[in-house]
């Protein structure tokens, strides 16, 4: 979102104000000294009733008593607007130079592109304000706030706002006294995510209500559905030899162009029943078990500073977060039994492994791709599908030596074949939004053609590929809310991007030059 800098009083405009303000006090003065020369003694002294209006006589002695408020109210207010101002452009200089540089990203921009990461792949620091130039700053900012479109350029470029700083310059704002104008203008700089309240027991990954029947609902019982808990039903499966040949699409996305670029995060970097994007702060928000990779910090906490701090399972640097449920060997015997995400929720046996998990960016459509911004969030597939009338079902299955034939069923696979599921992102970006209230808004598929609408930004189709050794015939699902008694249809997947602002300019490249790239490094 564009970012709005409050218009501040520069140095200039201070000492006009304390010249106006002395002028007029000599003014005083003058009016004071001509009463003097002019009264006759009576009525109590010359410069007093001058300045203090006691003689009839003394008309001009109000002038000056207006001139010196007007002086003293001119001072003043300059002082506090430009010094309170010019405090809260020091808060914003420092958010703007924290917002932009993301683990080098800015000094990246200006190396240009490095090496070329080329290769086939395949997955198996900050800002501070200066309050020496602040004025030069102010001057900057206002010429931030007349041009939105500089500020469009800059968030499209990646360089997201975290909202932190901006809350520290609405703090400032009230402690002037302006509270009305801080609060609106908080309200405009907060990211979404700020004050997301999300009732975990509905959403769905994504699509609950937030009225007070709901919240009464979360509140009464924070881990809904448990009493409807039960295994996949007989129907749920599909022998892969009867699924009908579909040249290996099914469902949204996965028409694809040019180039590539993929990241090697490992398999399984860690599990929990958290989902922070659809049930922030709420511990077994997902009431299953998802697999990690990419950051190794995500969990039902994570915020955009947690995990630019974070740690990562991809070999090349990368933050980013992708996260999908686990699936299970029913089987075997699970590490959460009688715990929540685990057994409490109906999600029983053992968690496999993938054996190979590919995160590949590509590219779709006619137009050129833009670089996947800084912190854009992304879901695929309904969690809730069952609860939410098949709506934003995206869920695709085959298996090795079958990828022709693509299904949204638990394929049975032949002998010595895999599982394999396959999970495709929107990739058309409303150019404004990193995320949404419901996570999918700013985000849609794109045609049959792979083209995005013309109002609509291309970014990078991310495809992630798992597989995995199937357990013989009917033994194994994904994990699932209790309720929808894991439907293979409610496989979903949600990501956030952290790569650095050069990973993901030179990834754009390597798909509009039609190359495949693989473990770009953090200085692009």
């Amino acid at each position: 979102m564009p970012r709005r800098g409050r218009h501040r009083s520069s140095l200039p405009t201070r000492l006009i104000a304390a010249v106006a303000a002395l002028l007029v006090t000599l003014g005083v003065v003058m009016v004071a000294g001509s009463a003097a020369a002019d009264d006759s003694g009576e009525g109590g002294g010359g410069i007093l009733s001058a300045l203090t209006g006691g003689s009839s006589d003394s008309e001009g002695s109000g002038d000056g008593e207006s001139g010196g408020d007007s002086g003293g109210d001119s001072g003043g207010d300059s002082d506090s607007d430009s010094g309170g101002d010019s405090d809260s452009s020091s808060g914003d200089d420092g958010s703007s130079g924290d917002s932009s540089g993301d683990d080098g990203s800015g000094d990246d921009e200006g190396r240009g592109s490095g090496e070329d990461g080329s290769g086939e792949g395949a997955s198996t620091e900050d800002g501070a304000g200066d309050e020496g130039s602040r004025d030069g700053e102010d001057a900057r900012d206002d010429e931030r706030a007349d041009d939105p479109g500089t500020n469009d350029e800059t968030a499209n470029d990646g360089t997201a706002n975290d909202g932190t700083a901006d809350d520290e310059t609405e703090g400032r704002g009230d402690q002037d006294g302006r509270d009305g104008e801080a609060e609106e203008q908080g309200a405009d700089q907060q990211s979404d995510r700020v004050n997301r309240q999300r009732p975990a027991e509905d959403v769905g990954e994504v699509e609950g209500t937030n009225d007070d029947a709901g919240s009464a609902a979360a509140a009464a019982d924070p881990f809904p559905g448990r009493d409807e808990a039960a295994p996949a039903g007989a129907d749920d499966y599909v022998d892969i030899a009867d699924v009908e040949p579909t040249g290996g699409t099914l469902g949204e996305g996965g028409v694809f162009n040019r180039g590539s670029y993929t990241v090697d995060c490992g398999v399984s970097d860690h599990n929990n029943s958290d989902n922070y994007m659809a049930a922030p702060g709420k511990r077994n928000g997902a009431q299953h078990v998802h697999d990690y990779v990419g950051n190794r910090t995500t969990d039902a906490n994570s915020d955009e500073s947690s995990l630019e701090e974070g740690a990562t399972s991809c070999g090349n640097g990368d933050q980013s977060t992708f996260f999908w449920p686990v699936v299970r060997d029913l089987n075997g015997t699970g590490p959460d039994v009688g715990e929540d995400g685990g057994s409490l929720d109906g999600n029983v046996g053992s968690i496999l492994r993938p054996r190979s998990a590919e995160l590949s960016f590509r590219g779709h459509g006619d137009r050129e791709i833009e670089p996947m911004p800084a912190h854009l969030m992304i879901i695929m597939g309904n969690a809730k599908a069952g609860a939410q009338d098949q709506k934003n079902v995206n869920a695709k299955y085959t298996c090795t030596g079958q990828e022709e034939r693509v299904t949204d069923k638990y394929p049975i696979c032949g002998p010595g074949s895999q599982l394999v599921r396959m999970l495709d992102y929107p990739s058309c970006w409303d150019g404004e939004n990193l995320e949404t209230e419901d996570l999918r808004s700013h985000m849609t598929f794109p045609d049959e053609r792979g083209n995005c609408e013309s109002d609509e930004v291309p970014v990078p189709a991310l495809r992630i590929t798992l597989t995995y050794d199937q357990p013989a015939g009917r033994s194994f699902s994904i994990d699932s809310f209790p309720n929808e008694q894991h439907d293979p249809r409610t496989d979903h997947s949600d990501y956030e991007n952290l790569a650095t602002e050069a990973q993901s300019r030179r990834g754009a490249e390597c798909i509009n030059t039609g190359i495949r790239c693989a473990d770009i490094p953090r200085e692009g």
